[in-house]
């Protein structure tokens, strides 16, 4: 499981060869991307999305992605680029949406009421 802001870094800056890391990624049984779509729009960013994407779909091992990308967005993409990923994201994954609270708020709420009974003294460590 990783993200795509994690990939961009290793195949910048990493010492592994490029097409070495994308082959490494495809060799695993099953490919979790976090949080698809939140990565940098670059120009270099996209094509290492489409390249990790494409190299991905050859291989025809399965991938999940979240993402925060509406299905419409998927479907209706801003430009070619895009299209090709999504094209071929949506070939390979079946759309699952989930609904409800954002758990990170919930949770931020929860320790936001934790500190303030702490500073007025009302709960012990």
């Amino acid at each position: 499981m990783t993200n795509f802001a994690t990939i961009l870094n290793n195949l910048f800056y990493g010492s592994e060869n490029r097409n070495e890391y994308i082959v490494k990624l495809c060799s695993y049984p099953l490919l979790i991307l976090d949080d698809f779509g939140m990565e940098r729009g670059t120009e270099y960013g996209l094509e290492q999305v489409y390249n990790v994407i494409d190299s991905r779909y050859i291989s025809k091992k399965p991938l999940i992605a979240t993402t925060n990308l509406t299905p419409e967005q998927l479907r209706n993409p801003e430009d070619v680029p895009h299209a090709r990923i999504y094209g071929r994201l949506l070939e390979m994954c079946v759309p699952v949406r989930f609904t409800g609270g954002d758990f990170r708020k919930i949770t931020a709420q929860q320790k936001m009421e934790r500190l303030k009974k702490l500073m007025e003294g009302g709960e012990s460590q």
